[in-house]
């Protein structure tokens, strides 16, 4: 006879989370995919999965770097929010509310978060970008400029809010029993919800493309193994960690730019 977990058999639970972790798996990997197929297309012409390199982006450029940016987020930060998915999933099997696809609504809401995400960041590299800020590969001219955004990513590692921010996004069960609602939209709404509290988060570490390079997929998997890490710990020192490393790596850059 088999057991149960949280009123459903332990088999089909059993079955229910090697699909999701496929699921998950498979996103996360076809994400990773395009940026690599992204990064390699820089190095030919005329592809259409180029990043503009023009001095003046077309409107139609800008939609790929949105495109761009929402993908990466999907691969940078899907895999460390796997825990807090699995935690709903079991939840809404158990749940007498529980519906056919509300994983993937609960998963919907929280990408549609960080694609609002990718669209603020495109802005903001539009912007530099055409005032000579950023290089064409989105890296910051001004190695000074570098080494500002290092400390200020650092510093913010440090900060309350951080700490308070990374906490909910540790503890899957309290922002479930916390932020619960019925439903598919419900669960769009508590993915979004929980891709604000990731978004608060995090924002600070993605800085530091413009710093490392935006495309530089070794500092994308870097940034997003710290992420993950600090996530999927609980320790406090570990953003304690990331945070003064940034900062003395800020200061040095900032002194001895030619550190860059």
């Amino acid at each position: 006879m088999t057991g149960t977990v949280a009123g459903v058999p332990a088999s089909d639970s059993k079955g229910a989370q090697l699909v999701l972790g496929l699921s998950l798996g498979t996103a996360a990997a076809l994400a990773w995919g395009y940026l690599i197929a992204v990064s390699s297309a820089e190095m030919g012409s005329g592809s259409v999965l180029a990043m503009p390199m023009s001095t003046a982006w077309t409107l139609g450029q800008a939609l790929l770097m949105v495109v761009m940016w929402a993908v990466m987020m999907t691969a940078m930060m899907l895999p460390s929010a796997a825990p807090m998915v699995a935690a709903y999933a079991r939840a809404v099997r158990s749940s007498t509310d529980g519906r056919a696809g509300s994983v993937a609504m609960f998963v919907l809401g929280y990408l549609a978060i960080w694609g609002l995400f990718a669209v603020a960041a495109t802005g903001v590299q539009w912007f530099l970008h055409d005032r000579a800020i950023v290089t064409g590969m989105g890296v910051l001219a001004d190695p000074r400029l570098a080494g500002v955004a290092l400390v200020v990513a650092g510093a913010y590692e440090l900060t309350p809010t951080k700490a308070t921010m990374l906490g909910t996004c540790r503890a899957p069960m309290g922002f479930l029993a916390t932020h619960w609602r019925d439903g598919a939209f419900g669960a769009f709404r508590m993915g979004a919800d929980h891709g604000r509290s990731c978004v608060a988060c995090c924002w600070a570490l993605m800085l530091l493309l413009f710093a490392f390079g935006v495309m530089n997929l070794l500092w994308v998997l870097v940034i997003a193994g710290v992420v993950a890490l600090e996530k999927l710990t609980h320790s406090v020192v570990v953003p304690r960690l990331v945070g003064a490393g940034l900062v003395a790596s800020g200061i040095v850059v900032f002194l001895l730019p030619a550190t860059m």
